[in-house]
């Protein structure tokens, strides 16, 4: 069984470096892109809530970390509402509270707000502007436009920006691509203490893109995500300790990771975690929890947790 887990874990962690399709974003608690039909037209109370500096940062990044595809939501400009940069929250409590909402839905109607602060030359807006370009919130998709208010962002030090700059070279999104570049850039943003880049960089060295392969490095970028309570980050580290990928193989440190990684709704952690369950490996056998985190998983896109089911629970 651990042969057939090893494999999976593998192959999972390759199929992340692919560059992503247009499909929709899986949800889960994690997942600051996670989507839900809503009406198009917000609350006026609702629309008052002040932007959270965070939000777009943890928004585009989480959504392509080399584990997440993405999309683009879609809104209707309201009337601005004026930007507060002095009273960030954190997203995933804005989520919690407004979680009947979109962050695309959030971002629209403050578009004429933050395309001001960002010709005015604040950094924050640059890079949240930056993202509306990428993302399609309010305005037409333009990955030139995206790339080049996410290089200005950077230019100042604002740290989600050197990540952004970094995925768009990964995936040749207004920019010709290159691996080089784009390690080169996540990596910036991860000295920056940003932990999506971080993330990135980790998994730039478990791939060899852009730089050469090295274990023992893509664990060490992971772990710092990781203590920064980085869902994706907690789920490879999970990876790394049940495979002895750059760390010591520990059975109760991979299960301990992919509990938390469960917990934020990661769909990898989800699959790896209800397998674990099934056979009784490192945690209590559990066929009925196993099932439930599995059924998840596949709820996700994990093939592997479908073929699971499939094979299991006939």
């Amino acid at each position: 069984m651990k042969k057939i887990l090893y494999v999976a874990i593998l192959s999972l962690l390759m199929m992340a470096c692919q560059p992503k399709k247009n499909r929709p974003v899986q949800p889960g608690p994690s997942s600051p892109a996670t989507t839900v039909e809503t009406a198009a037209n917000p609350s006026s109370e609702q629309a008052s809530e002040a932007l959270p500096d965070t939000e777009v940062a943890e928004a585009v990044q989480a959504t392509d970390t080399f584990v997440r595809d993405t999309t683009a939501p879609l809104g209707t400009p309201q009337n601005p509402i004026v930007v507060d940069p002095d009273n960030p929250v954190d997203l995933v409590e804005m989520l919690a509270k407004y979680g009947q909402r979109t962050v695309g839905d959030r971002f629209t109607p403050r578009l004429d707000s933050i395309r001001q602060g960002a010709e005015a030359g604040d950094p924050e807006l640059m890079y949240q502007y930056g993202a509306c370009f990428e993302q399609g919130w309010g305005v037409a998709q333009d990955y030139e436009q995206a790339f080049a208010w996410y290089k200005k962002a950077a230019n100042q030090g604002q740290k989600n920006a050197f990540g952004a700059v970094g995925g768009l070279y990964r995936l040749g999104h207004g920019v010709t691509a290159d691996a080089k570049q784009s390690f080169a850039w996540f990596t910036k943003g991860a000295e920056h203490n940003d932990p999506n880049a971080m993330l990135c960089a980790g998994n730039c060295y478990y791939t060899g893109f852009g730089v050469e392969k090295d274990l023992v490095k893509a664990a060490q970028w992971w772990s710092k995500a990781a203590d920064m309570d980085n869902g994706f980050a907690l789920s490879q580290m999970g990876d790394a300790y049940y495979g002895g990928l750059g760390v010591e193989k520990d059975l109760a440190k991979a299960v301990d990771c992919y509990k938390k990684a469960v917990e934020k709704g990661v769909p990898n952690a989800l699959y790896r975690l209800g397998v674990l369950s099934y056979y009784g490996e490192g945690v209590d056998k559990d066929e009925a929890y196993a099932r439930s985190l599995l059924e998840k998983a596949a709820a996700s896109n994990v093939p592997e947790a479908k073929a699971f089911m499939d094979k299991h629970f006939q």
